[in-house]
């Protein structure tokens, strides 16, 4: 996705998802989350409105993602193209795990290779 347009896209999302929370929804985002700032917007939809919530982290270390992602290679070609090593080396060196500092309430998942 082109950051111009997430950048466009987030107020309008973040509108969305609050009025689904306030009618008692639950709402699950798979949004990135790699970063402090980045969870700092999902803390800014819930928190003022004193809303719970999760944020689920799953533990796994290089070689298991790396697993994953030739199995991923294979089971979805047309993945291939982006789902490479040398992408997910450089998303991966922003990556910043989630700190009890931040105040989320961490769903810790631990994840081995099958």
């Amino acid at each position: 996705m082109c950051w111009a347009y997430l950048s466009r896209l987030k107020p309008v999302l973040r509108t969305h998802v609050e009025q689904i929370l306030v009618a008692g929804t639950t709402v699950v985002l798979d949004f990135p989350g790699n970063t402090r700032r980045q969870r700092a917007w999902f803390k800014d939809i819930y928190s003022p409105l004193g809303l719970p919530h999760e944020l689920y982290y799953v533990a796994a270390d290089d070689e298991v993602c790396l697993k994953q992602l030739k199995r991923r290679q294979k089971e979805q070609p047309e993945r291939a193209q982006f789902d490479t090593e040398e992408v997910f080396r450089m998303v991966t060196s922003h990556f910043e795990a989630p700190a009890d500092s931040e105040g989320f309430n961490v769903e810790i998942v631990e994840r081995g290779f099958a």
